[in-house]
């Protein structure tokens, strides 16, 4: 379909459901947006945030039976495979899917490459495939080339201007926060995101986690504990009635709740990377000796708390959790204060 307005092919940007490839994939559609081309994006976190990003628009995800028809209408299709068609990409099934749409990701199979020009050139004028640019030939891996300390947000900004060739890209969203929200109102509550999607590798333990909200709370803060729905009653087992551990409806009701608390401090999570694109400072204790890891939340104010030690242990691949100090994290929340305090 060509969109009316301005001329271009219609776009369709499919994301990966987890929250911080959701937040990535809500960055690239932004960018998308803002380099003139109507980009519809499809993602149930990014459609829980839709009232915070109106300029975008955003459908919820649909089940992979109801993908061909909702993708039908849109001239080219940009699409991390959801888990669920993952689990179905046999080579076959691939072979069908990379000819059908432009298949990209983080660190893609080279299986998933596939150049669309010829295919678009029968159905599109030569003026309307050269206002796509580099999109129809850019499926495959992000990560398209050699990185170093650069974080997944600066790798996919290096993608779109690239590989997208792109004219302009930034890196920040723009924000409507929901009337009535205000950033930072609670400046002395600090949510602590005790869980992650790998809890045997990522998570700090949950009795340093408490350590840390009494420490907070001995130093004035007002620590809550935010986890999963699913972790929400190992957690409130777990604070004993000490710390509040709330429950939030949706992805922007927490958002909300982020965006006016002082800080985040998360293992290596989704909560963090939210934080991060809601500008809210954030500190992540990260288990290796790695503070530039890629997938560090990349958009507000940063920190990285690692251990000062990893020690090969029989049944994991180290031992680091001993080798994370409170003090430290707390010296890396200070300075964010003594920050914000130097430009008021």
């Amino acid at each position: 379909m060509i969109h009316p307005r301005i001329g271009r092919p219609t776009i369709a940007l499919v994301s990966f459901d987890s929250l911080g490839d959701s937040l990535i994939y809500v960055m690239m559609a932004e960018n998308l947006r803002a380099n003139g081309f109507d980009v519809t994006l499809f993602g149930n976190i990014a459609h829980q945030l839709q009232s915070w990003i109106p300029q975008i628009t955003i459908r919820a995800l649909p089940t992979v039976a109801e993908l061909d028809a909702a993708l039908a209408p849109f001239a080219l299709t940009l699409m991390s495979p959801p888990a669920a068609l993952r689990a179905q990409l046999t080579p076959e099934e691939c072979r069908v899917a990379r000819e059908k749409w432009v298949l990209i990701c983080q660190k893609a199979p080279q299986e998933w490459y596939f150049d669309h020009r010829e295919r678009l050139s029968g159905r599109l004028s030569t003026e309307q495939l050269e206002a796509l640019r580099g999109l129809p030939s850019c499926a495959g891996s992000i990560r398209f080339r050699e990185f170093t300390t650069e974080s997944v947000v600066d790798i996919t900004l290096a993608y779109m201007r690239e590989k997208m060739r792109l004219d302009t890209v930034v890196r920040n969203v723009p924000l409507s926060p929901p009337e009535g929200l205000q950033r930072g109102r609670h400046h002395k509550r600090i949510v602590v995101s005790p869980d992650s999607a790998g809890p045997d590798k990522k998570e700090w333990h949950p009795r340093a986690f408490l350590s840390l909200c009494r420490q907070l709370r001995r130093n004035g803060y007002d620590p809550r504990i935010v986890v999963a729905p699913r972790n929400h009653a190992r957690w409130t087992g777990l604070a004993a009635g000490e710390f509040e551990v709330p429950v939030f409806a949706d992805i922007g009701s927490l958002a909300g709740f982020i965006y006016e608390s002082a800080a985040l401090i998360a293992n290596d999570s989704g909560n963090g990377h939210l934080a991060s694109f809601l500008g809210v400072p954030v500190i992540t204790i990260y288990r290796k000796r790695n503070e530039h890891f890629h997938w560090r939340p990349a958009w507000g104010p940063a920190k990285v708390v690692c251990p000062v030690l990893r020690l090969p242990w029989p049944g994991e691949d180290a031992l680091w959790r001993p080798f994370i100090g409170i003090r430290r994290i707390l010296r890396a929340l200070h300075s964010f204060h003594s920050l914000n305090h130097e430009t008021q």
